[in-house]
């Protein structure tokens, strides 16, 4: 997953790796502590949580029992939806 400059459509650093599959879905929130964070979802069946300032991860992978077809963040809860599941995932804890 590779991370772009609005201003001028240059990437912004190496691209995040980490998925073992395609990335279906992807959204932005932020920490408690206000650090912004990119979620994004896979094929591989995880969530993975990205500091968008550097691409660090943030904790380990979430296990998801199928591949999340969306995401949505708002503050520090993301959500993830799946084929017939929808699971709330709050950063603050």
């Amino acid at each position: 997953m590779r991370v772009w400059r609005l201003a001028d459509g240059t990437p912004a650093g190496e691209p995040l790796r980490g998925h073992d599959g395609t990335v279906t879905s992807v959204a932005v929130g932020t920490l408690p502590d206000g650090t912004p964070v990119i979620a994004s979802g896979s094929s591989d069946k995880t969530v993975r949580v990205w500091r968008l300032a550097d691409g660090t991860p943030v904790g380990s992978p979430l296990n998801l029992q199928s591949t999340a077809r969306a995401i949505a963040a708002t503050g520090a809860v993301i959500v993830a939806a799946m084929d017939n599941d929808i699971l709330a995932i709050d950063l603050s804890q």
